[in-house]
């Protein structure tokens, strides 16, 4: 079957180390990942989970993007996924866009919390490097938001069979949940020091109702 063909114009809306995102040339709800580099290890290790729930059946996509399929492009290959925008149309903003503004991360330990317990449930391992600029706090509406994981997915050691055991996975993701939340506290905590120890709180557009 012939890979559907995309024309980019446009300036990206996002960068990793591999990775630049354009928004979707005819789909405003979608954007398009295309490799920047040689390596493609990134990649080759979110195809693979998506793959991986895909064949489990799995179709929650409330804390990550949605897979729309392989793409080419006038840049090379890609991939589409979810555009994670907020209510009012605008693009998430990170969790490291918040942290400079003062945001601390006590502010978003429930959803945190909500994180953690869907990528259990799902068993969707990260990587070690997923971080503060991966993770978008996306606004559903005035009163309610969510923690979307846009990249730093799949796993990135070499031997992974035992991602398809659940007890396994379960284990490797609470291991590497730990650091992840060391090194939040860390980059929340130095930001504090540069707002002088008087942190922001969120708005009340950004908080969810006690009885969501």
């Amino acid at each position: 079957m012939k890979q559907q063909y995309l024309q980019i114009e446009g300036e990206p809306i996002g960068a990793g180390q591999e990775r630049v995102c354009y928004p979707h040339p005819t789909d405003e709800t979608l954007v398009v990942k295309v490799q920047k580099g040689d390596s493609n290890k990134q990649t080759r290790r979110e195809l693979s989970l998506y793959q991986r729930l895909a064949r489990r059946g799995m179709n929650d996509f409330e804390h990550i993007p949605k897979f729309h399929g392989k793409v080419q492009t006038n840049f090379g290959p890609g991939f589409v996924v979810d555009c994670i925008s907020d209510f009012d149309g605008s693009v998430a903003k990170s969790l490291w866009w918040h942290f400079q503004r003062g945001y601390p991360v006590t502010e978003f330990l429930p959803y945190l919390q909500d994180l953690r317990r869907y990528l259990l449930v799902n068993q969707i391992v990260f990587s070690v490097d997923m971080g503060r600029f991966n993770i978008l706090f996306q606004k559903l509406t005035p009163t309610r938001a969510r923690l979307v994981v846009i990249d730093g997915l799949g796993d990135h050691a070499a031997i992974n069979w035992q991602d398809n055991i659940g007890y396994f996975a379960r284990r490797k993701i609470r291991r590497r949940w730990q650091r992840f939340i060391g090194r939040l506290r860390n980059y929340s905590a130095q930001t504090m020091r540069e707002h002088d120890g008087e942190p922001q709180t969120l708005e009340t557009a950004y908080r969810r109702q006690e009885n969501r």
